[in-house]
């Protein structure tokens, strides 16, 4: 499931998804499922982790783990282990390139395939959306020519970064 963007509830913002974030969840089948959080894109950041807790968590009943791959060097066993073990993978938002990069390294990319195939429910906003399609834009600039993409795309789609609509115009 890609999301071109919207908020969970960041300090100081709305929460915009909730509908859509439940029909996600109740596309596992569970009651409380297993949600697996990478904020890579991010570089792991605190914050973003801590709204996933507290939305997808408290608010929204699912158990959270988190795989952090910046602050943490996880052997690849444990990362598959993590990976297997979810329901469902929510990819957060930020630098698009600095995470494939990361994931190619770490062989997550491969991983994520798997649980695909597996009908773990993927899911992620912005560079956590664009990053299941084999090529698109995004504010990390253009990646399509196979050594800035997954080595196997989940979905053969194009997407372009989020627009807002004015009266007179398209404005990024």
């Amino acid at each position: 499931m890609a999301i071109g963007g919207g908020e969970i509830g960041r300090p100081g913002f709305p929460i915009e998804t909730e509908k859509m974030d439940k029909e996600i969840i109740k596309l596992t089948g569970k009651k409380k499922p297993r949600l697996l959080f990478l904020p890579t894109a991010s570089s792991d950041s605190a914050g973003d982790v801590e709204v996933v807790k507290k939305y997808f968590g408290k608010k929204l009943g699912c158990k959270i783990d988190t795989l952090l791959f910046i602050k943490n060097r996880l052997i690849s066993k444990e990362i598959r282990r993590r990976i297997d073990k979810a329901d469902m993978i929510y990819v957060g938002g930020g630098k698009t390139l600095f995470m494939l990069e990361i994931w190619k390294k770490r062989g997550v990319d491969k991983m994520l395939l798997r649980a695909a195939e597996k009908g773990t429910v993927l899911f992620g906003v912005s560079a956590g959306a664009i990053c299941w399609f084999e090529s698109g834009l995004s504010d990390s600039l253009k990646f399509a020519d196979g050594s800035e993409k997954l080595p196997k795309s989940l979905l053969r789609l194009k997407i372009a970064r989020r627009w807002k609509l004015s009266k007179t115009n398209v404005v990024p």
